[in-house]
């Protein structure tokens, strides 16, 4: 008898939705496979395979059984078990019939308690193929799928209605119902090149029978290869080298998971489309059209593109259909654009009163006075162009009147950008307009401009403080307005464009600029405490360990860059060899004075009360050390600063071995924490390093 075989599940179903269909098979073929090894099955290899109408896991070699498992429960202490002539008590019988077996079937374990009584036997492996339908049936329901569907006169859900599931263990059948099909061995290929049934005698013929006899390519990484490859020679045959594809990795990735059997065909447009702004004809392509656009040499866009059909026919057919198709949507966004630009953007600004920016806050009219009084607050605070600043936030939403930005929602901010440049506005300004959504994800790139960057912080901040004043705070998965988005935008801008900002500052301003409209009075510490756990969650993702950011934001900093550079700092503080001794030695610092209440007289170390030569030491370096930060400290070079600090290591260690510190002297008692107050204050210039974590 065989004791492994090869697995398959197919669930076929109507066309999948393209974007999620990778991420869809892989979290399927992981559930799975963690179950079979929760479960002790043993396997060699698996794969998942999905198409748009298909989603299948196949596992090689999986064992045709667990291995026996041998089950301990421990029962009473020996002790306890037994009277003293050696016969059972009550516990050790009532123990035993839980388990089926006599008191003398048991058997006695050791430990570091003492002595036990145990009963152990023997569980044989169950049968993968009763297992497998509830770890499939239980792989099915974790997939994330945020709508589930029903079709039909059943209550079955899925992320679309299901036509059949195969699932074979070899060459036998698993017996089961999964999502109302009763399984079977029966698939089927291409929707048009191949209808007719298509019989597995064995798991393992899946992905070579659907080639052969199903035009399918069921593997979606072969598949994906084979659009970019075909992609490609079809273009290079077309332009002869003179030409290649921008190929974005998420549409090559939906464009996989649109087609079951890839055909490339390379088609072109009139080239004087290309005076509409190329953003608007790469949208068109990609956005709409899921069209791979091409550049030339230099970066340029050509009037060329390829397109993936999922069946082969005449070429000709093909190809005028699709630059018909296109040829509309641009002859369109043609119109569009010209008829935008007779009218500027300042001529749009009183449109914005018809656009409501949030029931309780406004209308986009109302935002962009506000984006204008923030712009130029920022500005004035960084030293730049003022001017140019409210400029743009006045103009930053008038592009959302536009027809263009109308037919292509995801050019917002770009047509800003060239409708201004076309009305001759600041070319700062123009910039601006197409930098302030950025960064639009995780990982995005940061506005390059400064008055873009203004912008898109006055932006991000005006929402944020608006949201919170009328207690809209994201909860648990919900975020509705992206108000985590816009605070890593916030963090990333002034870290990694090292920006100087006090966002207290900006958050209580633009609370001013709402005037009336915030019902929330704590909306500035709670955004600001959101920011600060959004940076937290940042920093980890960056390998900062927590206690070195909690020792940092302990001093509750509100200057996002000033924050980082006192982070790097500790960072490279933790791993000095004297960094232990120290915070050892603050966390001490920090008790001592917390407990100490009473009134100190004094605000002067006095000499005269010195009683041991550590003390005079402790307070000579802390003197030293002083001046020699100050400098390091005002240019905000705490690295340095903790490099002087770490040279207090020995003067703190002799204070400690031969000073008490609470003696009943008064005035040496006092001098010995005054002694100590300056030693904490001058480490607490750069971070709380007592709340470090050996």
């Amino acid at each position: 008898m065989k004791q492994h075989d090869d697995f398959l599940i197919e669930i076929l179903t109507e066309e999948l939705p393209p974007k999620a269909l990778f991420k869809l098979a892989q979290v399927f073929c992981q559930h799975i496979t963690e179950r079979l090894a929760h479960q002790h099955f043993t396997f060699s290899d698996n794969q998942f395979f999905v198409t748009p109408r298909r989603l299948a896991v196949f596992v090689k070699d999986l064992s045709v059984a667990q291995s026996d498992q041998v089950v301990e429960r421990k029962g009473p202490a020996k002790k306890v078990a037994f009277d003293a002539q050696g016969h059972p008590l009550p516990a050790l019988i009532g123990f035993a019939r839980s388990c089926g077996v006599a008191p003398a079937e048991l058997i006695t374990i050791n430990n570091h308690q003492g002595e036990w009584l145990a009963f152990r036997q023997t569980v044989p492996g169950k049968k993968v193929m009763k297992l497998l339908p509830d770890i499939v049936m239980q792989a099915i329901a974790a997939l994330p799928i945020p709508k589930r569907m029903r079709w039909g006169a059943g209550d079955t859900q899925f992320i679309r209605p299901v036509h059949g599931v195969v699932m074979l263990y070899g060459e036998e059948i698993i017996d089961a119902v999964i999502l109302g099909c009763k399984t079977g061995r029966i698939t089927h290929g291409h929707r048009f090149l191949a209808p007719d049934a298509i019989t597995l005698s064995h798991a393992a013929l899946y992905p070579s029978l659907l080639k052969t006899q199903g035009y399918v390519i069921a593997d979606f990484i072969k598949r994906r290869d084979l659009i970019q490859q075909q992609a490609t020679h079809c273009l290079q045959e077309k332009l002869k080298g003179t030409g290649q594809l921008s190929i974005q990795h998420e549409l090559l990735d939906e464009v996989t998971g649109l087609v079951e059997w890839p055909i490339a065909w390379c088609g072109q447009f009139d080239s004087t489309f290309l005076n509409i702004p190329k953003e608007a004809l790469i949208s068109a392509m990609q956005d709409h059209q899921r069209y791979f656009p091409v550049i030339g040499t230099k970066g340029e866009l050509l009037p060329y593109f390829v397109t993936i059909s999922n069946i082969p026919s005449s070429q000709n057919r093909v190809i005028c259909g699709n630059e018909s198709v296109l040829r509309a949507r641009l002859a369109d966004a043609a119109f569009f654009y010209e008829i935008d630009k007779k009218e500027s953007l300042e001529q749009r600004v009183e449109r914005l009163h018809g656009i409501i920016f949030q029931a309780k806050l406004g209308t986009l009219y109302e935002k962009s006075e506000r984006l204008s009084k923030v712009a130029a607050f920022i500005a004035k605070k960084l030293k730049w162009n003022v001017d140019e600043a409210m400029r743009a936030g006045q103009l930053a939403k008038t592009d959302l009147t536009t027809h263009m930005v109308a037919e292509f929602p995801e050019l917002q901010g770009i047509m800003g950008y060239y409708y201004a440049l076309h009305d001759q506005e600041p070319n700062h300004v123009a910039i601006a307009l197409k930098e302030q959504y950025l960064p639009r994800y995780a990982g995005d790139r940061l506005p390059s401009n400064p008055i873009g960057q203004v912008l898109a912080l006055a932006d991000r901040i005006d929402t944020l403080i608006g949201l919170f004043g009328i207690y809209q705070l994201p909860t648990g998965d919900k975020d509705p307005y992206g108000l985590r988005r816009a605070a890593l935008g916030i963090i990333r801008i002034l870290v990694e464009q090292q920006i100087e900002l006090d966002l207290q500052e900006i958050f209580i301003y633009v609370v001013s600029c709402y005037k009336s409209l915030l019902d929330n009075t704590a909306c500035v510490s709670q955004a600001l405490y959101f920011v600060q756990e959004r940076m937290r969650a940042w920093y980890q993702e960056q390998g900062v360990t927590p206690d070195v950011f909690t020792a940092v934001v302990a001093l509750g900093m509100t200057k996002p860059f000033d924050v980082h550079l006192r982070m790097k700092a500790v960072q490279a503080f933790k791993k000095l060899k004297e960094a232990q001794a120290l915070s050892s030695a603050n966390k001490r610092v920090s008790n001592i004075l917390s407990q100490y209440t009473d009134v100190i007289q004094t605000t002067e170390i006095n000499p005269m009360f010195f009683e041991h030569p550590a003390e005079k030491e402790l307070a000579k370096q802390l003197e030293l050390r002083s001046k020699a930060v100050v400098d390091l400290y005002q240019s905000a070079k705490y690295d340095e600063v903790l490099l002087q600090l770490a040279d207090l290591r020995q003067p703190v260690d002799d204070f400690f071995d031969h000073v008490m510190v609470m003696t009943d002297d008064k005035k040496r008692r006092e001098n010995r924490i005054l002694l100590l107050s300056k030693l904490r204050s001058l480490f607490l210039q750069v971070a709380d390093i007592a709340l470090l974590q050996p």
